[in-house]
């Protein structure tokens, strides 16, 4: 008897674990780049600097696409609590896991042995509870961010799930890359007023940790999870991810140009009223 399985897909398992091992170069550049960090050199390199910046602007954005993908995969099992008790292993243990054996040795020499908070004793205690989450989440806030779509999508798969033999009109509109970029770009921009609107009405919200990592990271991001998943469900908008494409090619280079102008001219020295 055949059993009918669904083939592993190791193209796309690959390219997530490479994405992740970028992390490595991604944070050693940043030493030598013109960004600010807690160890910097004091020779900024140019090339670190476009390395960086080239890493940054889709390294996270293509996790996340991916990671969307294979959850919705694993959902299509039967018992939909077996899907969060899978997930929430695989993300929560290595989370806190992590914690006591990386971040809090990291506090600690980021606390002794660098300038970045030589002033924790003048700190008030909400400042330092404040600092200490945003330091202790550190490099794992993609995994918290993960664990909030895990909740958010128990639910929400659901309903894609049992409408999946109706495509949604947007699917059906969506035949190129382009389309898919456009769509990105107008949240973005949406993202983008909700951020400034934010900043005028209360900017001291911005140093909130809490605020930061659960609403901010999740609203960025979510789009592209739910990206993923949709590209599951219906095998021609995964067509569009896999065929190569010269014009997203020349677009692509295009708009990290802008992403890096953007990055290094868009400060108060050049524009005094930036707003991004």
């Amino acid at each position: 008897m055949n059993e009918n399985t669904t083939p592993r897909e190791y193209f796309p398992d690959a390219i997530r674990a490479y994405l992740m091992l970028l992390g490595i170069p991604f944070h050693l550049s940043l030493i030598y780049s013109s960004h600010p960090w807690a160890i910097n050199s004091h020779h900024p390199s140019l090339v670190f600097t476009l390395l960086n910046d080239f890493i940054h602007a889709f390294r996270m954005q293509v996790f996340f696409v991916i990671s969307g993908y294979f959850s919705f995969m694993l959902y299509q099992r039967p018992e939909r609590l077996y899907w969060l008790q899978v997930l929430l292993e695989r993300v929560v243990i290595p989370l806190l896991s992590a914690i006591p054996l990386i971040i809090l040795p990291q506090l600690f020499l980021l606390k002794n042995y660098t300038p970045k908070l030589q002033d924790w004793h003048l700190l008030t205690i909400y400042q330092k509870i404040n600092v200490a989450i945003w330091e202790v989440i550190s490099h794992l806030w993609f995994l918290l961010t993960l664990t909030l779509f895990t909740g958010i999508c128990f639910y929400w798969f659901k309903k894609i799930k049992n409408n999946a033999p109706l495509v949604p009109f947007f699917i059906n509109e969506i035949n190129n890359i382009g389309k898919v970029s456009l769509l990105l770009v107008l949240y973005a921009l949406g993202y983008s007023i909700i951020r400034r609107a934010l900043f005028i009405l209360n900017p001291e919200i911005f140093f909130s940790s809490v605020f930061n990592f659960f609403f901010m990271e999740t609203l960025f991001y979510l789009p592209f999870f739910l990206l993923g998943a949709y590209s599951f469900v219906y095998p021609q908008l995964k067509q569009l991810f896999i065929v190569f494409s010269p014009g997203a090619l020349l677009a692509s280079l295009f708009l990290f140009l802008a992403y890096y102008t953007n990055q290094h001219l868009n400060t108060a020295d050049f524009f005094p009223l930036n707003w991004i």
